[in-house]
Parts: C-alpha cells; structure tokens; sequence
C-alpha cells in the first residue's frame, strides 16, 4: 500500500503513525547515485502543527483503489499544481500524484475488474474519444517522469509554469483514456468500440 508506506511521498515529508507531515529534510545521507536527505522522527514529530491542510493531501487510496477513481485523483492533483502557488503544496502535491501513478502503473494492462465493466459500457457511441499517440505505459511513465521532475524544484518559474501546463494536460487525457467506455452495447450484444463502425 503505497499511499502510507511513505514510498512515494519521499520529497514530501515523513510518516509517523500513518499521518502524513510536511518538513524540511536536512540531513543528508548519499545512496551512492543520489543524495538524499534523511528525515528526523523529533522533527516530523515536531512539525505536525495543527494547521489547514490542504483536501487533496488527505484524500485516501491505495492498491486497491479502482483504477477510474485514481485517473480522476490524478485529474484533481494536476489541476491543484497549476493553480498553487505555495511550494510546499506543490511538492506534497507531486507526492500525491506520483504515488497514484506508480499505483496505475503495473494495473495498465490487466483486463478491466468486472465491477467496473458495466460502468464502461454505453448504449450509443460517444462524439467523440481522446485523442493522442501514445501508448498507456509510455503516457504514465511521461507523467511519472514529468512529476518527479516537478518535485525537483531545480528550474525557473517560467520553466515550472510551462512543465506544469504539460502535466496537467497529460494528466487530463491520461485520465479521459483510463475512464472511457471501451464497449457498445448493440443489438448483436457488447461489443468492443474500437470494432464497431460509426
């Protein structure tokens, strides 16, 4: 369960009973290719201050959250880094979405739950379908990439606000694909939408 191992929240903060908390991490250590910075338990302890959170930061999901409800958490935390100006929501926030995208990730090509078939399945052909090129794994592993990049803080404002566009864009159309119906119902039963003509 990512979402409270603390695996994917690294640059975010530190866990300490299940609760996440922002902090500065200060002491270094090196893992040989990267330098991190090691978290202190006194200072997560510390810095759990009451304070307003921000809604996102608290919004539950693990492994077995379904896939469509993790595409629009992703919608939702792409939309908070365009509009955000304070830096440490951000980095929470890229925290967030990098923690539901490695959760997306290795579920991209299983069949679809069969509790979610019938919510994928329309009676008439939609108007119109998102459109890009690439394949699932290859948009999540540009989002992955682009929100890790984000989370850096190591470029100028310009650079972060364009960047930021990019990923929301990504996001949005990530989201749109993992959330489309995929079957038309029709008079000779469910079929695959990609087969049938418009």
């Amino acid at each position: 369960m990512v979402g409270r191992s603390g695996g994917a929240f690294a640059l975010a903060g530190f866990f300490v009973a299940g609760l996440s908390t922002l902090l500065r991490l200060t002491t270094p250590f090196d893992s040989g290719l990267v330098r991190f910075a090691k978290p202190h338990k006194e200072a997560a302890i510390m810095a759990t201050i009451p304070t307003e959170t921000h809604p996102l930061l608290a919004v539950p999901f693990n492994a077995a959250t379904d896939f469509t409800v993790l595409a629009d958490h992703c919608e939702n935390f792409a939309e908070t880094l365009i509009e955000s100006k304070d830096i440490a929501l951000k980095m929470a926030i890229c925290g967030r979405l990098n923690a539901a995208l490695t959760l997306l990730q290795p579920t991209l090509l299983e069949p679809v739950p069969p509790h979610l078939i019938e919510s994928l399945i329309v009676d008439t052909l939609p108007a119109s379908a998102p459109q890009f090129g690439p394949e699932c794994t290859e948009l999540c592993n540009y989002c992955l990439a682009l929100t890790q990049t984000l989370a850096e803080q190591g470029f100028s404002s310009e650079k972060e606000k364009q960047l930021s566009c990019l990923l929301y864009d990504l996001i949005n159309y990530f989201a749109a694909e993992m959330k489309a119906p995929r079957w038309l119902r029709t008079a000779d039963g469910v079929k695959f939408i990609d087969g049938v003509a418009a």
